[in-house]
């Protein structure tokens, strides 16, 4: 019977409210649904009954279920709440060096102290350097030329773990990293071709040229390097390059640092012009230094550099006619293949030109009255050093300039005549009487 019939015959207008008629897709639709709740009840049911064998309530576990579901967005953020944020600061710069604060499109020129954060960048030019200390005592030197992005800076606070890494472009860095305070802490240095991540105290350099060649060298402590699925754990006194398609080179024996041996640190040296002026800087390197590397400078960051050679044969180098100043000095062996270890320690020296006479400040002059006759015991104060001739008798300064003597005295009256010379030769001359009554 069609649809329009039913409706025209009176007994099926009583009850057409009970004739529907559903679409196939829903019949479907509702089949499958119910299977699937089904299924999920059956298998919660199972669940239910492996993990409470002898006792619990079902609809509790259900709950529990329900929980665990709802709130996994807030255990992510809880996880992400789980780490805060560090800081790093620029403790020192020298020349032009450049900021690019996080999402920002200028540059700004350095300030000291400024506080550095994830994907802020700094960039340093010719003759410039940078330093960035981290809050665990970690630093990273930033030489001439170079592109650093700071990157992860995080503390677990749950662990105190820190996490430290920093993005280098074209690049030449020192890191001085420190042992951590908790173990798991690590500080990842990233280059275009790989990872190096350092877990304990280490002093490492790495050098990123242009053609996206990395060079990773250790001095102290070691170092685990990722290079695509390859990873290279390197040593002390060894380094690898890294191609920019990846290729490994293995370099072993890098030198120690000399040691550095005259003159002794802070040592001044007097002369009266710069035609007089000479220093011999001597050192001891190891076995396996062929040539040496003599860097000095007028600063304690290397960057204004006097003095760079790195063809030193011999162990030692005598400078002349240096100008009057404060320098700084620095020895690096270097390998039969040509490749340069770890620095000495940094010393520094002083040229100072001097063409003024020795000071004559007489102090206390004491008459004693031995059996011998009559004595003078006379203090005084010149220069450091410095070499005095009281009445014919010769005394010498301390390294404080004072100068002390006993003297016999020859009548009522005793001329002192004081001669002094400082060390560069100037000349001062004091007479004094003395009444001996």
């Amino acid at each position: 019977m069609r649809d329009e019939n039913i409706i025209q015959d009176k007994r099926w207008k009583r009850i057409f409210w009970k004739v529907i008629i559903i679409p196939h897709k829903i019949v479907m639709f509702i089949i499958i649904t119910f299977t699937i709740l089904i299924f999920s009840f059956a298998f919660i049911f199972i669940m239910y009954k492996f993990e409470n064998p002898l006792e619990g309530d079902f609809i509790n576990y259900v709950l529990t279920i329900h929980s665990k579901i709802k709130f996994s967005g807030i255990e992510k953020e809880k996880k992400d709440e789980r780490f805060e944020v560090r800081f790093a600061r620029l403790s020192f710069f020298s020349g032009q060096v450049s900021v690019r604060k996080e999402g920002r499109l200028r540059w700004d020129t350095a300030i000291k102290d400024l506080s550095l954060g994830t994907r802020d960048i700094i960039r340093t030019y010719s003759n410039s350097y940078a330093e960035v200390s981290f809050d665990d005592g970690n630093i990273l030197q930033i030489k001439p030329d170079s592109l650093v992005v700071i990157g992860n800076l995080t503390e677990d606070a749950w662990t105190k773990e820190k996490h430290s890494s920093v993005k280098l472009m074209e690049s030449d860095i020192e890191a001085d990293i420190k042992k951590p305070e908790v173990i798991g802490s690590k500080f990842n240095i990233e280059t275009p071709n790989a990872v190096a991540s350092i877990k304990d105290e280490a002093k490492i350099a790495i050098k990123v040229t242009n053609e996206q060649t990395s060079q990773i060298k250790v001095f102290t402590g070691s170092v685990d390097v990722q290079v695509s699925d390859e990873n290279v754990k390197v040593k002390p006194a060894e380094a690898i390059e890294i191609s920019s398609n990846k290729e490994i080179v293995k370099i072993k024996d890098l030198p120690e640092g000399p040691v550095l041996y005259t003159p002794e640190n802070q040592k001044e040296f007097f002369y009266k012009g710069i035609e007089d002026s000479g220093v011999i800087l001597k050192w001891e390197g190891d076995s396996k230094s062929v040539k040496y590397h003599l860097e000095i400078a007028k600063d304690i960051h290397f960057v204004d550099l006097l003095i760079s050679k790195d063809d030193l044969l011999e162990k030692s180098v005598y400078l002349q006619e240096m100008p009057q100043s404060a320098y700084y000095w620095r020895v690096r062996g270097i390998n039969r293949d040509g490749y340069k270890g770890a620095s000495s320690d940094l010393r520094t020296f002083k040229i100072v030109f001097d063409n003024t006479p020795p000071r004559i400040l007489i102090g206390n002059i004491l008459i004693l009255n031995e059996k011998n006759g009559i004595i003078l015991y006379i203090t005084g104060e010149t220069e450091p050093n410095t070499e005095l001739t009281i009445n014919d008798k010769k005394i010498k300064a301390d390294a404080a300039g004072r100068f002390r003597g006993f003297f016999n005295a020859k009548g009522d009256k005793e001329v002192l005549k004081i001669e002094a010379f400082d060390v560069v030769g100037n000349r001062s001359y004091l007479e004094k009487i003395v009444s001996i009554k």
